[in-house]
This record gives structure tokens, C-alpha cells and sequence, in this order.
């Protein structure tokens, strides 16, 4: 059993660099001795890719590193006048990349302070950011050394340091891009460490270790880029003599140069910050604050004006108005893609809300035909009415409205007195049971719509501030009642409206026996 087991894998090295949020990135973080040793040597020992010639010139690693950075087809052309024009900020440019380069900085970083997501932390790196130009994010930086490759590469780009090697051997240095070069090394920092370093170094040691000496590292570190961009050191069976390394120990002109190991009080003495870098931080960091500040203001103002219409600030427990226009705007473009697309799957068109209302009453009508004709009541009804009743009359006006009230109390005193079965109804009309022939079984029940109708009469009437005259009633009771469609009811439900529209006949009847004088145009006779 003990055998079977697998031993648990070595835990993955962090590698990149973990500060918070506004946190400045110092020299010991990243190494700057280190970094500032591998742009500022002289020896132009690498072959320039770029170059028209043939033969081709030779040059430094800084120049070589600042070049493959300008021949990105990802650098933008801001990023290439920039650092065309400023040879500070192109080495600044150029040792922030290396940090990407070898994974020390990850995608997560942003190094301008006008950035605004919320997916990335700006970090103030002061000794690297000594002009005033764009040092972008880490994520844009990446992407351009990553696209930073040879013509001949760009289909199929070595990814091994043994692909490398072989390429280097058969064809024309440089065997690749310096980019695509340390991108590999970094990936297979432990094989590198075993082939070259014995094991005592991997080669991500080289941006970190800060027990060793920078300047031993910087030596290290070209000496690996000469030995598989131009030739390797490595002794083989080739009868021409191997191209010498000039970064290699002198005692050992095929071997690596030695590492150098410093004291506790030696280290303390490498990436000291200087007054200019510390002033620096202060800067940007508060420049940083400003900018935070400034964009809480703005959004806050952005909340507060969405919340604010037509000048009143609408408080938590208030709801925004809708004005008609952007309502009706909404509706219009809403509505315009819903019936295309309903045109264009062929299924039936959106039906509207005054639509919906006509299928419902066509339902009603199919169950209870009746009510279905009585029209719907509300207070505006009434308000009318109290409008026209008050209208002045003319004298002939008058005197016909006289006549008609008093037919009314004539009609009142003849329903108290009829000989009709039932009783009598509180508005003075006599209610009787005419049963007509029917040979189905009948029974008492009122629709639910009738019923709901009519408690909504009651509801109405309870809600009027002052009792309506006789006139109000009657005139009330012709706009929503229809005596000839409820006398045709089978089930008689409704026995006084009949009876209301028998006397209704009746005062016909007796108006029309009257002497009318005839008519003339000089008469002013409006309708009541």
C-alpha cells in the first residue's frame, strides 16, 4: 500500500508580485540593480533581426529589447512617437516590460493612474516612471511582447529551450525573438536552472534571489540570452571553433559566470530608495487619490440627476414620474421589434391592451348578453349632468321642464295607488311576478356580471357628496338602462324596469293629447 502511493507535487512558486490596491512598487520589489545592469551594458554582441543588410549589425541588449518592442504589430503609435522621442521613457518602458516579461508582474497590475476598471490594482512604480508618459497595464504590455516575433516565426514559434537550441545551431542568429526567447526560459525555469546552474539557481532566481549578488546575476542572465539567440556554449563535435560567450567566466569560457553571495549587511545596501523616488511615490499616489475622488463625484452627480426629474429630487419613498413622451417613445420602439419578429415567425400579431379589452367584453357578451349592454358608470357622469342641469333656461325651457316634473309626481302618486301585485318598491314604483310560459325549469339566479354591475350602482351612489334630484334620477336611469333589452329576459329578473318603461309610454301619451303651440325659428327652444 505504501508503495502504490504517488507523492503530492511540489507546491507551484509564486512568482509575481502581491501588493494592494494604490500600493507603490519599490526598487526591492523589483530588483531595479538588476534591472538597471541588464539595460545599461555596452557590449554589442547581438545580432540585429531588423536589420536591411545582410550581414547585419551588431547590438546591446537594450537596444535589441527596445527594438522587438517597436516592431510589435500591437504597439500602438502613441506608445512608438513616445518612445522614439524619450529615451528615458523608452528604458523606463522597456524595464517594466522585462518584469512581464519573466511573469514578476501578472495581468492583474496597472501602472497609469487614470484607470478606472475594477478588475486590475494601480501600483506607482517611482524609479520606473521618472517622465510623464503612458506606462499602460500589464495586461496591453503582455500582449505586445507576445506578438513581438521574427517573420519566420510568426506561424510556429520555437516553445522549448531545446527548440531553440537546434535553431541556433542550423540557421542564422538570432534564433528567435529576445521576447519569445525569455517568455520560454521563464516557462521552463527549473530545466534551465538544472542544465546551466547545477540546481542551484532556477532561472526566475535571477529577478528574485537578493541574497546573490545583482551584478553576478545581470552576468548570468545576458550570458544565457547570448548563448541561445547567437551560439551555444556548449563544446560539440563541429569543426569550427564554438563562438565565444563574452558574458562567460574567463577562467571557464564555456561555463556560466559564478554566482555572488551577499552578506545580510551587503543586501541592505543594494535597491536603497533615493529622496527622488520617495517624493515620486508621494506624488502619484496622491495624483491617484485625486482621481478616485473625482470619479466618486462624477458618478454620484450621474445617481443624483437619474434620481431628479424636471428639477425635484425624488426621495426613497417616492416613485419617478413617467413623462408621456419617453413613454410613448419606449412604447413605439418596443412595439416595432415584437411585430417584426411576430411577422417574421408567423404567429399571430400582439394584441393590445384595448384589444384585450374587447375580447373580454365579447366573452362577457357570450355569457351574459344583458349586462353586457349596460354602459360603465363613473363620478364624471354625474359631474356632467351637474354641468347641464345648471345651464340657465329660457322661459319656454322653463316651462317644459315644469310640465315634465310634474308629470313625474303625477306618475310617482299613480304607481302608490296601482292595483299591481307586489310590493311596493322605495321609489314609488309597484313590482309584480309576470311569469311568461317557459318550457325550461326556472330558477332565481341574477348573472355574476349583472350582480357586479349593479353593486357598483350602489357603490357609486354611496360615494356622491350630495342626493341627486329627480331629474339627475331619470335622466341617470335612461343613460344606463335599456327597458326593451331587459323586458325580453326569460327569466323576468327585472320586473319594475319593465314597469318603468310602461309609465314611461304613458306620460308620452298624455304630452302628446296636449295644445303645443306650433313651432317657429324665432323660437328659442334649445335641447334640455
Amino acid at each position: 500500500m505504501a508503495a502504490s502511493r504517488r507523492t503530492s507535487p511540489a507546491p507551484r512558486r509564486i512568482v509575481a508580485l502581491k501588493r494592494a490596491d494604490g500600493e507603490p512598487l519599490t526598487r526591492v520589489d523589483i530588483q531595479y540593480d538588476v534591472l538597471s545592469g541588464i539595460f545599461s551594458d555596452n557590449h554589442e554582441v547581438f545580432s540585429d533581426p531588423y536589420s536591411a543588410t545582410e550581414e547585419g549589425n551588431k547590438l546591446c541588449f537594450r537596444d535589441l529589447y527596445i527594438k522587438s518592442i517597436l516592431h510589435s504589430p500591437k504597439a500602438t503609435k502613441a506608445l512608438k512617437d513616445k518612445m522614439i522621442e524619450s529615451s528615458v521613457f523608452a528604458l523606463d518602458f522597456a524595464m517594466l516590460s522585462l518584469l512581464v516579461n519573466v511573469g514578476r508582474v501578472n495581468t492583474t497590475m496597472s501602472f497609469f493612474p487614470e484607470m478606472k476598471t475594477a478588475i486590475r490594482t494601480y501600483h506607482p512604480v517611482p524609479s520606473l516612471q521618472r517622465t510623464n508618459g503612458n506606462m499602460q497595464d500589464a495586461p496591453r504590455i503582455k500582449h505586445i511582447l507576445k506578438t513581438s516575433l521574427l517573420e519566420d516565426e510568426a506561424k510556429a514559434p520555437p516553445s522549448t529551450p531545446s527548440d531553440i537550441l537546434a535553431r541556433c545551431k542550423v540557421g542564422q542568429p538570432p534564433s528567435t525573438s529576445v521576447t519569445n526567447l525569455i517568455f520560454v526560459l521563464a516557462h521552463h525555469t527549473g530545466p534551465v536552472g538544472q542544465m546551466h546552474f547545477q540546481g542551484r539557481l532556477d532561472f526566475i532566481d535571477l529577478f528574485m534571489r537578493t541574497e546573490v549578488s545583482s551584478a553576478s546575476r545581470v552576468q548570468c542572465f545576458l550570458w544565457l540570452c547570448f548563448n541561445y539567440l547567437e551560439a551555444p556554449s556548449s563544446e560539440d563535435d563541429y569543426d569550427e571553433e564554438p563562438v565565444p560567450n563574452p558574458f562567460a567566466d574567463k577562467a571557464k569560457p564555456t561555463s556560466p559566470p559564478p554566482f555572488t553571495l551577499l552578506t545580510s549587511d551587503e543586501v541592505l545596501l543594494e535597491n536603497q530608495e533615493s529622496p527622488e523616488d520617495i517624493a515620486m511615490s508621494e506624488k502619484l499616489v496622491s495624483h491617484r487619490n485625486r482621481i478616485v475622488q473625482n470619479q466618486g463625484t462624477k458618478e454620484s452627480g450621474k445617481a443624483s440627476a437619474k434620481a431628479s426629474v424636471n428639477g425635484s429630487v425624488v426621495g426613497d419613498d417616492d416613485e419617478l414620474p413617467v413623462l408621456p413622451t419617453e413613454e410613448t417613445k419606449y412604447k413605439a420602439k418596443r412595439a416595432a421589434p415584437v411585430a417584426a419578429s411576430a411577422k417574421r415567425k408567423g404567429k399571430r400579431a400582439v394584441i393590445t391592451k384595448e384589444k384585450k379589452t374587447v375580447v373580454i367584453k365579447e366573452k362577457q357578451k357570450e355569457k351574459d348578453p344583458i349586462s353586457a349592454h349596460l354602459p360603465d358608470l363613473d363620478d364624471e357622469d354625474d359631474d356632467l349632468l351637474d354641468a347641464f342641469i345648471k345651464q340657465p333656461y329660457s322661459p319656454r325651457q322653463r316651462r317644459v321642464r315644469e310640465q315634465y316634473e310634474h308629470s313625474l309626481s303625477l306618475l310617482s302618486s299613480l304607481g302608490a295607488s296601482s292595483s299591481l301585485n307586489g310590493p311596493t318598491l322605495g321609489n314609488g314604483y309597484a313590482s309584480s311576478h309576470r311569469h311568461r310560459y317557459s318550457p325550461y325549469p326556472q330558477n332565481h339566479y341574477t348573472s355574476p356580471s349583472k350582480d357586479g354591475h349593479r353593486s357598483r350602482l350602489r357603490s357609486h351612489s354611496q360615494h356622491v357628496s350630495h342626493p341627486r334630484s329627480m331629474l339627475q334620477q331619470a335622466w341617470q336611469a335612461v343613460q344606463s338602462t335599456d327597458p326593451l333589452v331587459d323586458s325580453d329576459e326569460e327569466e323576468g329578473g327585472d320586473e319594475y324596469t319593465r314597469e318603468d318603461y310602461v309609465q314611461r309610454l304613458t306620460v308620452i301619451n298624455r304630452l302628446s293629447q296636449q295644445h303645443w303651440p306650433p313651432y317657429s325659428p324665432d323660437m328659442n327652444i334649445d335641447p334640455i
